[in-house]
């Protein structure tokens, strides 16, 4: 008798650590898919800028060209920075919407293996 329930026990302790083990394997990935969504935004962000900065480099010369004045090419140059940063101002809650539904995604994600594995795991049961 005391034997069927030392085989029970092991059995639960080993349940009980698999998913222990299971649930630091889904924080390490959820981690690691967040950190990823993170480092991958932030290289667009910087590679983002030098575009913007040469563009806007060029965009003044050829401003300075056409109005024969590099005062007049840069601060027209500065005025189209200024129209896209009011742009980004106006549409920031929808920017910042995205951007949250991008990590709230690589957070959440339910894998359809999990799913599937839960509903054996009820079947057998």
């Amino acid at each position: 008798m005391l034997d069927i329930f030392q085989k029970w026990k092991s059995k639960v302790v080993a349940q009980v650590e698999t998913k222990v083990k299971i649930i630091q394997l889904e924080f390490i990935e959820r981690t690691a898919k967040l950190l990823g969504t993170f480092i991958f935004i932030l290289i667009f962000v910087l590679l983002g800028f030098g575009v913007f900065l040469f563009f806007g480099l060029g965009l003044a010369e050829q401003f300075s060209e056409w109005f024969n004045s590099y005062i007049g090419g840069y601060m027209a140059a500065g005025a189209v920075y200024l129209v896209v940063a009011l742009i980004f101002y106006l549409l920031r809650k929808k920017i910042l919407k995205k951007l949250s539904n991008v990590f709230i995604s690589a957070l959440t994600e339910n894998d359809d293996e999990d799913v599937l594995t839960d509903q054996t795991e009820e079947h057998i049961s």
